[in-house]
């Protein structure tokens, strides 16, 4: 099979969707070995990101992912490259691309909160994301709840979506014995991973954080709030003090130490297409605190606390897991158990079967 793989959103840094991308590549190439891969990349120093495997070629093709060069551009190159299955797996595959096509869609933040994002976003999604949708043979989307989006907010037919879960990484594993954390973190530490944008709600953790200091459940260390992803002054509340430890990134080696170290893991959003900090955290073996909003209940199961995102709410759930050992050692056990539901393999298992069904409709 001949595989079109858009990777031209591969910039070296690995945001959610690069490395939602790289992570399904890498299973697609070890679940089929008859697969082979030309991968778009728009700069040849891009290249050495991508899988060290024979199957995999680069192609050049410098269109900004979301500019309109690549909607006028991108459906020709393609004609000229004949594949058995285009895939873009982000939120900008040509429109007017008439051909064996499927694309993710992780969520629908940018309708789901329009007051939180820009007119041209949203246009984007109604005049390129959603006729591509119509064009193309399969929809992938991470969460049963991302799915009922597309139904509700952009009328993508049931039948045409497939649900890929996303998964964790293998360096996302519970600690070594004895292991300390990472350079920049206290001791013991209760920890939140996101960026400054409002859905991720993390300011209502670091009201949360503040309560609990003020009224500490009896006898119980509420230890500094540190979060990953977010660097001073970028939100109003990002104000570094003995109490709060603010780091604007980690590697995936010291995420890792991060989460499974930490007295809790919070991850407070309003709204994720899948959530997959919280499906790390599970996974290194954390107890995690989650908001009981979108696709979060179906990463965390009963694998951890499921809460209102109100800072109150939160503040009580944290007074749980810090004042009930007990509690957080069921959770720390059951964490890997509920991450090891979700796999690449089995993700790129319905891709291929996905991909195959609508390439047999092109031949």
């Amino acid at each position: 099979m001949k595989l079109i793989y858009d990777l031209r959103l591969l910039t070296g840094q690995m945001h959610g969707m690069a490395r939602y991308a790289l992570e399904l590549l890498r299973a697609l190439l070890d679940a089929e070995p008859e697969l082979g891969v030309g991968a778009l990349v728009r700069k040849p120093e891009h290249a050495r990101l991508l899988p060290a495997d024979p199957r995999v070629v680069a192609i050049a093709a410098n269109l900004a992912p979301y500019g309109l060069g690549s909607q006028m551009n991108l459906p020709r190159i393609l004609g000229g490259l004949k594949p058995d299955i285009y895939h873009c797996p982000f939120y900008a595959p040509p429109a007017r691309y008439n051909g064996p096509m499927v694309f993710t869609i992780h969520d629908l933040i940018h309708l789901r909160f329009p007051k939180d994002h820009g007119l041209r976003h949203r246009l984007f999604y109604l005049w390129v994301v959603a006729p591509a949708a119509k064009r193309a043979g399969a929809v992938f989307t991470p969460s049963a709840h991302s799915k009922q989006d597309l139904i509700d907010l952009m009328g993508v037919p049931e039948g045409k979506i497939v649900i890929t879960p996303n998964a964790a990484s293998p360096a996302f594993r519970p600690p070594a014995k004895g292991a300390a954390p990472p350079a920049g973190l206290p001791a013991r530490y209760i920890l939140g991973v996101g960026n400054p944008k409002p859905h991720k709600n993390l300011g209502a953790l670091v009201q949360a954080h503040q309560q609990l200091r003020r009224n500490p459940p009896g006898g119980v260390e509420v230890p500094p709030l540190v979060v990953v992803g977010v660097g001073p002054g970028e939100a109003v509340w990002a104000k570094p003090s003995d109490e709060l430890v603010l780091l604007p990134s980690l590697d995936d080696a010291d995420l890792a130490l991060a989460y499974g170290l930490a007295r809790a893991v919070v991850v407070p959003s309003l709204y994720e297409g899948f959530g997959l900090p919280a499906l790390e955290a599970l996974a290194c073996g954390a107890p995690v605190l989650a908001a009981d909003r979108a696709s979060l209940p179906e990463v965390v199961g009963s694998a951890g606390l499921l809460v209102e995102p109100d800072a109150e709410s939160l503040a009580e759930g944290l007074r749980s897991l810090l004042g009930d050992s007990a509690l957080a050692q069921r959770l720390r056990q059951a964490g890997p158990k509920q991450a090891a539901t979700f796999s690449w393999a089995r993700t790129a298992k319905t891709t291929l079967a996905t991909y195959r069904k609508v390439a047999a409709r092109w031949r």
